[in-house]
């Protein structure tokens, strides 16, 4: 939705539709009606609504025909939806039996990952209202247990600058502003400010000043700022929180470097305190193990040093380390409209903070919902029909709770 505040910019504001299944065009077109449609109705009545799609490798070779782009193009027009910005994180398909470490392949030291998000780029531009700009977020490199060497980040900068000057290239034929938006998570390239600030400035930098200037026809003066319109972040605040990092300061440094946050995803992490002292509360927080998605967990010891689990089950095994622990935080992204769920806290202050932050800034970054674990909390709704209208439901609260932040 498009929210207008007196003499501010407009926020755009949507949710993560990686919270359906996007495989091919037949599912788009199932979400659209069951849930968007829906959501829509209720938190924007009937005002343009923004719609931020999930946008993988098999709904890609769909939309690779331009007719089908057209007709998808005119369908959402007629609908009063826009896409303002696609997630290409996930580029396989997000709905498996078991997604976990396979949601980071290709990584971006592969060129077939610049050569899949240049491709939705393109698909987007086609799909954009005229004068629209959008924003693609994606993977912040790769999942550091695959290789983390100089050697291997050089390949990452290489190929986001390929789809740094494909996105040059539709901005100069079509007139389309699209931004690419790297998303730090716990166990990537980058996990933390500081992670993207040092690649931008020993990698990406040096980089561009050699292939940019060549392949676009401009002086090596302008590499900077081209980079910061075009090579910018997604910061989510789930992922910061679990890192326990304040998103506000994550952001500053950012900026302080010469990054955007064009996107910022607001989202809850789970938390609890001591949770040694709390057997039944762990219990409940173990309860969140699930086969389908990683759930990376850290705990931040006494003397402020962080003690680190690859996914939630690490908590189960990490026996006497629990006794150092005065907090446990897991990347399970929860509903922002609870502060608590059971015994368990989320991480809404932090949210709230980002969001406040955001409102402030003079180029406000695209907001979005990201609560894509929606069919773990409808599992036991009852009926299809029924967890469908409970996941509607829930994510009509997340933008109520937005709004009211926002002052609507």
């Amino acid at each position: 939705m498009i929210i207008t505040r007196p003499r501010r910019p407009q926020l755009r504001l949507g949710y993560e539709m990686n919270a359906h299944p996007a495989r091919r065009l037949s599912d788009l077109r199932a979400a659209l009606d069951r849930f968007t449609a829906p959501v829509a109705a209720r938190v924007a009545g009937d005002r343009p609504f923004g719609i931020v799609p999930h946008i993988g490798e098999g709904l890609s070779r769909e939309l690779a025909s331009p007719r089908v782009r057209r007709e998808l193009r005119d369908e959402l027009a007629a609908r009063g939806l826009f896409p303002f910005s696609v997630n290409a994180f996930p580029l396989q398909d997000f709905h498996a039996r078991r997604v976990k470490e396979q949601v980071y392949l290709p990584s971006w030291a592969h060129h077939r990952r610049a050569d899949l998000t240049s491709r939705i780029a393109e698909q987007l531009a086609d799909l954009l209202p005229p004068g629209e700009a959008a924003t693609i977020s994606t993977l912040g490199g790769a999942y550091r247990p695959t290789g983390h060497t100089p050697g291997r980040l050089r390949r990452m900068a290489t190929n986001y600058l390929r789809t740094v000057v494909r996105l040059v290239e539709l901005e100069r034929r079509q007139g389309v502003d699209i931004t690419l938006a790297a998303e730090p998570e716990p166990d990537t390239t980058f996990e933390v400010a500081e992670d993207v600030t040092s690649f931008l400035e020993e990698h990406l930098l040096p980089t561009a000043a050699k292939i940019l200037p060549g392949a676009l026809g401009i002086p090596r003066s302008a590499v900077p700022e081209l980079l910061r319109r075009k090579f910018a972040v997604n910061l989510d605040v789930c992922h910061a929180a679990v890192m326990f990092r304040d998103p506000v300061e994550e952001w500053r440094r950012l900026e302080g470097a010469g990054l955007r946050v064009a996107k910022l995803h607001l989202t809850n992490a789970l938390s609890l305190r001591r949770p040694a002292e709390k057997p039944e509360a762990l219990a409940e927080l173990l309860g969140y193990r699930e086969p389908r998605y990683l759930h990376q967990t850290v705990g931040r010891r006494r003397d402020g040093s962080l003690w680190r689990g690859a996914d939630l089950a690490a908590l189960a095994r990490a026996g006497g380390s629990l006794e150092e622990l005065e907090e446990v935080r897991v990347h399970f992204h929860v509903p922002l409209s609870r502060a608590r769920l059971g015994s368990l806290r989320t991480t809404r202050r932090e949210a709230a903070a980002a969001l406040e932050h955001a409102l402030r800034h003079s180029d406000p970054p695209h907001l979005v919902i990201e609560t894509y674990t929606w069919p773990y909390f409808t599992r036991k709704a009852g009926s299809r029909s029924e967890a469908r209208q409970a996941l509607v439901d829930g994510i009509v609260k997340e933008f109520r709770w937005v709004t009211e932040e926002v002052g609507l």
